[in-house]
């Protein structure tokens, strides 16, 4: 155990160092919170930032934000405020079931990165690298996850992929609970992501303290207790040649979602979905009977 955790804290080290590398506001992690994860109307308001110490919000997520009704189907935010420290977002959640509120797939920008010395370091653009000293573009992607839960949790949006490095919460994410194990697979291009260190961030926690972490077996599983509830980010991280067409040669990807620690199941109510009524015609006008006087001498 300790030669594994000797090796994770280097993955999460090399790991860490080269989403600094990759661009400045991606050196900082990125966190999707609602205000409430069990919300009793039919909106919940959403904020989503890049942030050095959680919960506290210091850059704006930008991108393409997803909304992901109960059956999987995109839905459309009612509102969509960006300030400099935050993204403000409001999710309409009128029928019951589990929605997934998610930043998509956040592309950083591209940087070069210069092997020296066994490791890679930051070469500053129009920089001239040592002579012979490997050279690749890097770029950070992020994607950052939530849920929240009306009535009857269920299980369509937490089995859908977002990016290529997932964290597919095997446990519903509404459900976890205080000093119970609760079970997450990581998934890399939709294959388990083995031998992975997940990162469990506490509110107020830095992102530099990578102290809590578990590794994922084979299967890309791993367990993880709780013992306080709370508010919590769990953060994956992996670097690994982009795909085809990409705009650098490395990726270095951080893909987290936040959850609430519960001391206890909230009660499952049953939701009725709100049906707008079809407006109601005017009844027709009755003709005034014919004055039989009229038109007569």
């Amino acid at each position: 155990m300790l030669l594994l955790a000797g090796v994770m804290k280097r993955i999460l080290l090399a790991a860490a160092t080269l989403l600094t590398i990759a661009g400045s506001a991606h050196a900082y992690t990125a966190y999707v919170k609602p205000a409430d994860f069990w919300p009793d109307s039919n909106s919940v308001a959403v904020e989503s930032s890049f942030s050095t110490t959680f919960f506290s919000p210091e850059i704006a997520l930008g991108g393409q934000f997803v909304l992901l009704d109960p059956d999987g189907t995109p839905g459309i935010f009612s509102q969509i405020e960006i300030t400099g420290q935050s993204s403000l977002l409001t999710a309409p959640v009128n029928g019951g079931g589990t929605y997934r509120i998610s930043s998509g797939e956040i592309l950083g920008q591209v940087g070069s990165v210069v092997a020296i010395d066994g490791s890679w370091r930051a070469l500053p653009a129009g920089a001239t690298p040592p002579e012979g000293a490997p050279v690749r573009t890097i770029q950070a992607v992020t994607v950052a996850d939530s849920y929240v839960t009306r009535g009857a949790p269920t299980r369509q949006v937490v089995d859908q992929s977002i990016g290529r490095l997932a964290l597919r919460p095997v446990t519903h994410p509404n459900q976890i609970l205080v000093n119970q194990p609760f079970h997450v697979q990581a998934l890399f291009d939709g294959a388990p992501h083995a031998n992975a260190a997940l990162v469990i961030y506490r509110d107020g926690q830095p992102e530099t303290d990578q102290s809590t972490f578990v590794a994922t077996d084979a299967a890309g599983n791993a367990t993880i207790t709780i013992d306080a509830p709370g508010n919590y980010v769990l953060a994956a991280r992996h670097v690994a040649d982009a795909p085809a067409g990409a705009a650098a040669e490395v990726q270095s990807y951080t893909t987290t979602f936040v959850f609430e620690a519960l001391t206890e199941l909230p009660p499952i109510v049953e939701i009725q979905e709100a049906v707008e009524e079809e407006p109601r015609r005017p009844p027709p006008r009755r003709r005034p009977p014919r004055d039989p006087r009229v038109g007569r001498m």
